[in-house]
C-alpha cells in the first residue's frame, strides 16, 4: 500500500493512497475495460511512540534558529525509509520472482504447488502478483521461463498483465492485456519470454501519455475453453517486472563561485533514466566577451549509469564585468538535454589598465636614463673640451720660438 504524508497542526498525516486490491480482483481473461471507484482517502495519525514523530516533538520545543537547522538535517534522514527507491538501472518491482523464499508476495489460484525453483499449477490456476508503488511507469519489462505439459488442446498456458490507471480527468481504470500464450500439445522445453508492456498497452488500449500508472497485476495463468478436460500442468519460473525508463538528462545548475577576477561555473548532468547513457559529450557554449581559462569548453564521458550524475565545472573570465549568457549542451547515444542561463562575471579592465601603466614606466624610466646617460656624455665632452683642449691651443698660440740663422765666415 503507498502513502503521502502530509503536515497539518504541526503533526504529520498519511494517506493511503488505494486499498489492496486483494479479494476485489476478478479473474480476468482476453483484454477487458473496467471502470471503478477510488476508495476513498481516510487520514490516519501516525502513533506519538514512532521515532520519526518523537524527533518532530522535540523539534517542536528547540529555538526558532536551532529548530530550522534540525528540520534541514535531522528530519529527511527521519523518513528516509518511507521515500521508496526511484533510481537504479534497471529497477525490480516483483518480490521473490526467483521463489528462493517460497510463495513470499505471490497469491495463489486453483491448484499449484511449489517445485524446485519453479512453480507448477495443474489442470486450473493462476500465479499473480500486484506491484503499487508512486515510482512506476508504462516503460516495463516482464520477462519469466515457461514449460508446459498439455494434453489437450483447450489448455493453454499464458501471462496476463491489469494495468490500473488514472486518466487526465481523474477518473481510474483498469485495462488487462494479454502477452504471450502456448497451447502446442505435449511436454515441452523451458522457454524464456520478454515482453515489452508500454508496447502491449500501446497495441491493445492506445498511447500511455493519457494515463497515470497507479498500480500493476502480474498473473501467470493454465487455463481451458471446455468443461472438465483431462489434466494438464504449467510451470513457471524467473519471474521478472523492471522498469526500465529510458535515458533523460537533467541539467542542473551548482553553486557558482565568484572569486575578485573570475567565477567558477559549475553544472550537475543527471541521468534519471533507468537506463545508462552511453557517449556523453558535454559543451560549454559563450559570447566573444566570455574566455574559459580552466581549459577545454567540452567534456566527454563514455557512459552514465541510471540515477547517477556528472559534475562538470569551468573557469570564467570577462572583459566586462555583468550577467553573461552561456549555453551547456550535452548529448548522447540516446538523448539530448540543454541549459540556458546566465552567469555573473566579474570584468577585467583593472588588469588591463594596470600592465599598460606598468609597460609605460618602464618604458619612461628607460627614456630618462638614457637621456641621462647623454647628458652626462656631454657634459664630460664639454668639460674635456674647456679643462683640456682649449688650454693646450691656447699655451701653442702665446709661445712663438723664432729661429735665426747666422752665416759664420771662415
Amino acid at each position: 500500500m503507498g502513502f503521502v504524508f502530509q503536515f497539518k497542526h504541526g503533526w504529520p498525516i498519511m494517506h493511503p493512497l488505494f486499498d489492496s486490491w486483494g479479494e476485489s480482483l476478478t479473474r480476468l481473461k482476453g483484454r477487458k475495460r473496467h471502470c471503478f471507484t477510488a476508495p476513498r482517502r481516510l487520514p490516519v495519525v501516525l502513533s506519538m511512540s514512532h521515532p520519526c514523530l518523537s524527533l518532530l516533538r522535540e523539534a517542536l520545543q528547540l529555538p526558532t534558529t536551532t529548530r530550522k537547522v534540525f528540520c534541514l538535517l535531522v528530519l529527511p534522514l527521519a523518513f528516509l525509509p518511507f521515500v521508496p527507491p526511484s533510481f537504479g538501472a534497471p529497477v525490480e518491482l516483483l518480490v521473490n520472482g526467483n521463489f528462493k523464499n517460497g510463495l513470499e508476495g505471490w497469491r495463489m489460484d486453483g491448484t499449484g504447488f511449489l517445485d524446485g525453483e519453479s512453480v507448477r499449477i495443474i489442470r486450473e490456476g493462476s500465479l499473480s502478483q500486484t506491484v503499487q508503488r508512486p515510482d512506476l511507469s508504462f516503460y516495463l519489462e516482464l520477462s519469466y521461463s515457461v514449460r508446459t505439459e498439455l494434453v489437450s488442446k483447450a489448455y493453454f498456458a499464458r501471462s496476463v498483465v491489469t494495468f490500473y490507471v488514472i486518466d487526465r480527468e481523474k477518473k481510474s481504470s483498469q485495462f488487462t492485456i494479454v502477452g504471450d500464450v502456448f497451447v502446442e500439445l505435449g511436454n515441452s522445453d523451458w522457454r524464456d519470454v520478454r515482453l515489452n508492456l508500454r508496447e502491449l498497452f500501446r497495441r491493445d488500449v492506445g498511447i500511455h501519455e493519457s494515463f497515470q500508472l497507479v498500480a500493476l497485476r502480474v498473473s501467470m495463468e493454465l487455463g481451458f475453453t471446455t468443461s472438465v478436460p483431462p489434466p494438464s500442468a504449467a510451470c513457471f519460473r524467473n519471474i521478472s517486472l523492471k522498469r526500465v525508463n529510458p535515458v533523460r538528462i537533467l541539467l542542473t545548475k551548482g553553486e557558482c563561485a565568484q572569486l575578485s577576477d573570475r567565477t567558477e561555473l559549475v553544472v550537475l548532468v543527471t541521468n534519471v533514466g533507468d537506463v545508462d547513457a552511453s557517449n556523453l559529450v558535454a559543451t560549454l557554449i559563450s559570447t566573444p566577451e566570455v574566455v574559459v581559462i580552466s581549459g577545454s569548453t567540452t567534456f566527454q564521458r563514455p557512459q552514465l549509469d541510471g540515477g547517477a550524475s556528472w559534475h562538470l565545472s569551468w573557469m570564467l573570465i570577462a572583459r566586462s564585468s555583468g550577467t553573461h549568457p552561456v549555453t551547456i549542451r550535452v548529448g548522447s547515444d540516446q538523448a539530448e538535454a540543454e541549459l540556458s542561463l546566465g552567469v555573473s562575471i566579474p570584468g577585467i579592465p583593472q588588469i588591463t589598465t594596470t600592465r599598460t601603466s606598468t609597460m609605460a614606466v618602464e618604458r619612461t624610466a628607460e627614456q630618462v636614463v638614457v637621456l641621462f646617460v647623454q647628458i652626462a656624455f656631454l657634459v664630460m665632452a664639454a668639460f674635456l673640451i674647456v679643462a683640456v683642449i682649449l688650454p693646450m691651443v691656447q699655451s701653442r698660440r702665446g709661445t712663438e720660438v723664432v729661429y735665426r740663422l747666422r752665416l759664420l765666415r771662415n
